[in-house]
């Protein structure tokens, strides 16, 4: 950790509320310096000491690496940061890096020995030191005089009381952050417990979309309406649905005081009573929109396959321009048709450009459509509306992994993982994201937790699979890939998987027969298809035969037979080789034109929705004929 105070100065807010964090720290109370640190950083995010101190005082080692990681970011050279990260297993040692210093006196401990030693070579009534403690000593004397005597005549004036004494305060007063601190600080400093929230390290917090309001209220009722939606956003259900239903005594006719009724009881789970209310609304005005909507949320969480399709299109019916009910039923059908989704979270984007949620659930719609250029920029743009929009970080590394950008999703997978523990859904697209990375071993890991959180996902056995590929496990990885098309036949990636694991475990002719029987039947696109030549002429090549080499010339002629683009240079002049073909033309297969197929070796290309795996590892007996 850094000497601290060898980085402020003694007249600077921030450095007082910095003192104060590191005294707390030193004292035990973590608390209290995880809440003057993240306040900090929220005045300034990129001073690297802040990010150091915080990385003392969060809860779990997650945090600590994305502390610390910030601080590298921002100065790579930082030895605190770097001593740090070695700790915790994240840099390799480097005895380039100085050690914590032991002992070494800080700025103030060196001032306040130089004037001792100046003090000792003076003696007596000369010595400063020596007068002070002079003239203490007489004003105590006189004190207690003084004192003693007060004390003599009230024992005279008073009847005698018993005197109980009480034990020392040992609490330490923390003085006050000057006014140099930043004013949209607070000056309190509330216990905080428990994860520090992802807006406690931000400048700015999202402001969400204003209530959906349409009723005037009259003079009688309108302050208790609005202190009900007040109690509604602090979430205090009990006083708002008080002041709701004191309202609705006043103004029966009010379609929107039974809508907020019904989104109170929405909020504490309680869904047929907001059924009751939504209908209400709904018998009240038949053109309050928000009142089919949340009828229609309210079904489709008593009966997620409810079909709630005529209320959707009633609240946009009624409203061509309510944003929220564009956005629901962009997730209502998103998984079933993508393209309608996508068209209907445009909408949103049309009606609110400054909505993150109508961009987020946009990027989800374009990732799944396989755009993912765009899905990509569509996360990015709802991460600048709101930076603590948690599932925006899942959002974006998936348009990381599928754009290629393997080290970004890692980054932003952490952040996710960090916010949202709970979703295991997501240590699947880390995994996904450790093994574009070439970082196998924290793949495994990983998908390790996932595989734990549901033993049917095919998914996770596939990625875990290629990860124990690519680390030579031959038989963890054909364990693997036999489990995940065991729950998912239809799985390319998996079938394909498992035939090169067994060829990895020197298994040619059960590769080659499970390419025959279950990849080839699979492979509807040109790039399966030429994956499954591929594997097909090495399998071949590799059993040796004089059949099997003609089999081999046979896949190689299709592979070769195929659009140059679905395949990377490499395979092509492999088959060239192979077939002693001289190309009649100057090849324009350069990796530039593909640029998501960059490895020197022999990749495997999958659907674009699906995770690209890792270059092919094995020697191959390749005929060396000069074309």
């Amino acid at each position: 950790m850094a000497d601290d105070e060898e980085f402020f100065s003694p007249d600077s807010g921030e450095d007082t509320m910095l003192r104060q964090a590191i005294e707390a720290l030193r004292t035990g109370d973590r608390a209290r310096a995880r809440d003057l640190l993240t306040r900090l950083l929220k005045a300034d995010q990129k001073n690297v000491e802040y990010w150091v101190w915080l990385s003392a005082v969060v809860e779990t080692s997650k945090e600590r690496l994305y502390c610390l990681k910030t601080a590298i970011q921002l100065d790579p050279q930082n030895a605190a940061a770097k001593r740090g990260l070695i700790l915790l297993g994240a840099l390799p040692p480097d005895d380039s890096v100085p050690p914590f210093p032991v002992n070494r006196p800080r700025r103030w401990e060196q001032q306040l020995a130089s004037s001792r030693e100046a003090q000792e070579k003076l003696v007596g009534w000369e010595n400063p030191l020596t007068r002070v403690f002079i003239i203490l000593g007489i004003a105590v004397v006189v004190i207690g005089l003084v004192f003693g005597g007060s004390l003599l005549l009230q024992k005279k004036a008073s009847p005698a009381i018993p005197i109980i004494p009480t034990p020392p305060s040992t609490e330490t007063r923390t003085p006050i952050p000057t006014s140099t601190v930043p004013p949209n600080l607070r000056s309190a400093t509330p216990t905080f417990l428990g994860q520090t929230p992802l807006w406690r390290f931000l400048d700015k917090t999202y402001t969400p979309t204003p209530l959906y309001v349409i009723t005037v209220h009259p003079v009688t009722s309108n302050s208790a309406f609005e202190a009900g939606l007040r109690f509604l956003a602090a979430k205090d259900y009990k006083n708002s649905l008080a002041l709701f239903q004191q309202v609705e005594t006043l103004e029966p006719s009010a379609p929107d005081v039974y809508y907020y009724i019904g989104e109170i009881y929405s909020a504490q789970g309680n869904f047929r009573a907001a059924l009751d209310q939504y209908q209400k609304a709904i018998n009240k005005d038949a053109n309050f929109a928000p009142a089919f909507l949340g009828r229609a949320l309210a079904n489709l969480a008593l009966n997620p396959k409810a079909d709630v399709s005529n209320d959707l299109n009633g609240a946009i019916s009624i409203d061509p321009h309510y944003t929220d009910a564009y956005i629901q039923r962009g997730k209502y059908l998103l998984s079933s048709n993508p393209s309608a989704a996508e068209a209907d979270f445009r909408a949103a984007v049309e009606n609110s450009p400054d909505s993150a949620l109508a961009y987020l659930y946009l990027a989800d719609a374009q990732l799944a459509l396989g755009e993912y250029d765009v899905g990509l920029a569509s996360a990015q743009r709802a991460n600048q509306i709101d930076l603590t929009l948690v599932p925006v970080y899942l959002a974006l590394a998936r348009g990381y992994i599928a754009t290629g950008q393997s080290d970004q999703a890692v980054s932003v997978l952490q952040t996710y993982t960090i916010y949202a523990p709970n979703d295991t859904s997501a240590y699947l697209v880390l995994g996904e994201a450790y093994n574009a990375a070439g970082q196998y071993q924290m793949a495994v890991n990983t998908l390790n937790k996932a595989v734990d959180a549901n033993r049917r996902d095919s998914d996770a056995y596939t990625q875990r699979g290629y990860a124990y590929f690519n680390l030579q496990e031959a038989s963890l990885a054909v364990t693997d890939f036999r489990s995940a098309t065991a729950y998912n036949p239809s799985d390319f990636d998996a079938q394909l998987g498992l035939a090169r694991a067994l060829d990895l475990q020197k298994k040619p002719g059960d590769a080659y027969i499970q390419i025959e029987q279950k990849v080839s039947p699979l492979a509807k696109t040109d790039a399966t298809k030429a994956q499954v030549y591929y594997y097909e002429a090495v399998f071949l090549e590799e059993i040796g035969d004089k059949l099997s080499l003609q089999g081999a010339d046979n896949a190689w002629n299709k592979l070769i037979a195929l659009p140059a683009d679905v395949m990377p240079i490499e395979w092509r002049m492999q088959a060239y080789q192979y077939l002693n073909i001289t190309p009649t033309y100057t090849p324009t297969l350069i990796p530039t034109i593909i640029p998501k197929y960059t490895s020197t070796t022999t990749p495997i290309f999958t659907e674009p929705s699906a995770f690209t795996p890792t270059p092919y590892p094995t020697e191959m007996s390749t005929p060396t004929v000069t074309p």
